[in-house]
């Protein structure tokens, strides 16, 4: 008797009228919610985004976010809004990619959600975020060949300069997004200058190498190269006439030894620079006749010229070989 009591109870209290108390219930919902907005805050303050990604096995990392920051308004009541420091709380997101797909595309959308706000108290709502989603650029590694760029010559050198080397490729490496604007067709590593202001003899020097456009997201495989510099001197010739050709006796020898033809010519090669401080003084003729007896009526010697110290010209006599011969009336 005493259940049948307490089902009379139940259902007069849930089952009687329904309608009407469900009715109740909403009005009642609705008014608390509208009580509860009216002696409620609204703050929006900009909160950072943090994206973070495993880049593990795919080589794959994030390059920028955009927008960093996006607006979020809260609601809650005035001491929770008043006791919210906005320099901690942030957005905290982990896009997962696939392998399979890190290599094919270069950026995705990311949707934030009221979740992944951190620090902010859990007695405040989230109304709305301005922007709901941000851009997430990846930075995917990949590689490129290019040529490269003839090195670049400063400075004058004392002679034609003519430059050789075997390395004509290198692959750069960096962004796919910042390669892709690249033509390998007309985009080429760039070189550092060699300097051979006043050089005169060839050398070999290592080069370094430098990629093309953006040059702190790029590198170069090798960083440099070895190039032998072949410096070719540019000659001039003087031809200085009538030097007088003198003759080497031996000390006891007093055979009167005459030239012929006792004065001679000299063409001189050397750098211009040699050329035009040369004076007629700077050589000497020679010719030995050390080696002679004497019996003989003439002897022909080839001359030997010598240059004064210092001097970097060369010079040879014209002609080469005199006659050593007695003369005609000997006294």
């Amino acid at each position: 008797m005493q259940t049948t009591n307490w089902r009379e109870i139940l259902r007069l209290m849930f089952v009687r009228d329904w309608p009407w108390k469900v009715l109740s219930l909403i009005i009642a919902c609705m008014l608390y919610f509208s009580i509860n907005a009216q002696i409620s805050h609204l703050r929006t303050l900009p909160v950072p985004v943090d994206v973070a990604f495993d880049s593990a096995g795919t080589g794959v990392v994030i390059e920028s976010v955009e927008p960093r920051s996006v607006q979020v308004t809260l609601r809650g009541s005035n001491s929770a809004i008043n006791q919210l420091n906005p320099e901690n709380i942030l957005f905290d997101t982990k896009p997962k990619r696939k392998k399979n797909n890190a290599a094919q595309t270069d950026s995705e959308t990311v949707r934030l959600s009221p979740f992944q706000l951190r620090n902010a108290g859990g007695q405040l709502r989230i109304v709305k975020i301005e922007p709901s989603e941000v851009l997430v650029r990846y930075d995917v590694p990949t590689a490129l060949t290019l040529s490269i760029a003839r090195p670049e010559i400063t400075g004058v050198a004392r002679g034609q300069v003519r430059l050789a080397y075997d390395q004509t490729n290198a692959v750069v490496t960096g962004s796919r997004r910042l390669l892709d604007t690249l033509a390998p067709d007309k985009a080429q590593v760039l070189s550092a200058p060699i300097n051979v202001e006043g050089r005169t003899m060839s050398f070999q020097t290592r080069v370094a190498l430098f990629p093309p456009g953006d040059q702190t997201r790029l590198r170069v495989a090798p960083s440099e190269m070895v190039v032998n510099v072949h410096i070719t001197n540019e000659k001039s010739t003087l031809r200085i006439e009538r030097i007088p050709v003198r003759i080497i006796a031996a000390p006891l020898d007093s055979t009167p030894w005459v030239c012929v033809p006792p004065f001679v010519d000299l063409d001189v090669t050397g750098e211009p620079e040699a050329i035009a401080r040369i004076q007629p003084g700077d050589f000497s003729v020679l010719a030995d006749a050390t080696r002679f007896d004497g019996t003989a009526e003439s002897t022909r010697i080839p001359l030997t010229v010598f240059a004064r110290q210092g001097m970097t010209a060369t010079a040879v006599a014209v002609p080469v070989a005199v006659e050593l011969a007695l003369p005609d009336n000997p006294e």
